[in-house]
């Protein structure tokens, strides 16, 4: 059985090796380790160098920071920009109107978001999306690049909306499920919206889960939640939601 966390911060752990030992305990065999800042795509490509085959990379710019560190913007995207064909998935991008109050932050997170669809588009790769109080907005969007480009859209943690998740259905956007969905009722509803072939797992580590401490090995859990909520064995779920993953990823393994 293999599991795949598909959007996670390893840049933010002590001791990344105890973290991914425990992840392999669980049966996961593969982590997305996503960015949001310069610092983090740094720290995120030196753990896939020395992990390459249990870690892939998310390299890019969060939209919460592009809005706190404007004067920053011009050098990080550069460095994206230099760095990006070693990526695997550009991300973590997208919307936050939680942060982006006013209508020029607003106007910012989007252009960078185009700019890094257009990076995404030049090295051929799929993007993980970030949408807190933006999902409609960041939907439309990810639903305008996967048709220009033909490559795959991840929205990560979108279990909000049973209305979304069909327009999402309908457009091939893939979308990832958080812990969220262990206890919380709302979201094991939307969860079951989610087109079997688009179903993704994620963890968001360290983002805590009822309190407790959060590592990519609980993706487990989540996996068990959705099975219990279709009446599936576990391992079938693993089964699908990895097949997605590297379907989303673009790779046959066949």
């Amino acid at each position: 059985m293999m599991l795949v966390d598909t959007h996670c911060h390893l840049d933010t752990f002590d001791d990344v090796d105890s973290i991914l030992c425990k992840a392999e305990a669980c049966s996961v065999g593969a982590v997305v380790a996503v960015s949001q800042d310069l610092e983090s795509m740094r720290i995120s490509l030196d753990i896939r160098r020395k992990r390459a085959g249990l870690v892939w990379l998310g390299l890019g710019l969060h939209p919460t920071w592009v809005v706190q560190n404007q004067n920053d913007l011009p050098s990080a995207l550069d460095w994206l920009k230099n760095n990006s064909a070693q990526a695997d998935v550009i991300g973590e991008i997208g919307l936050d109107f939680k942060c982006a109050v006013e209508i020029q932050q607003r106007e910012l997170q989007r252009r960078i978001l185009e700019i890094q669809f257009d990076i995404a588009d030049q090295v051929r790769k799929p993007v993980n999306l970030h949408s807190r109080r933006s999902q409609r907005q960041t939907l439309e969007l990810a639903v305008a690049f996967k048709r220009r480009t033909g490559l795959n859209a991840q929205m990560h943690w979108f279990t909000d909306s049973k209305k979304l998740i069909r327009i999402c259905n309908d457009e091939g956007i893939y979308v990832s499920v958080g812990p969220s969905v262990i206890n919380d009722i709302k979201v094991q509803h939307v969860a079951l919206e989610i087109d079997p072939s688009l179903l993704l797992l994620e963890t968001d580590a360290p983002v805590p889960i009822d309190g407790l401490p959060n590592h990519p090995g609980r993706v487990k859990q989540v996996a068990e939640s959705i099975a219990r909520l279709n009446g599936s064995e576990l391992q079938d779920i693993a089964e699908q939601t990895s097949e997605n993953f590297f379907r989303f990823m673009n790779i046959d393994r066949t």
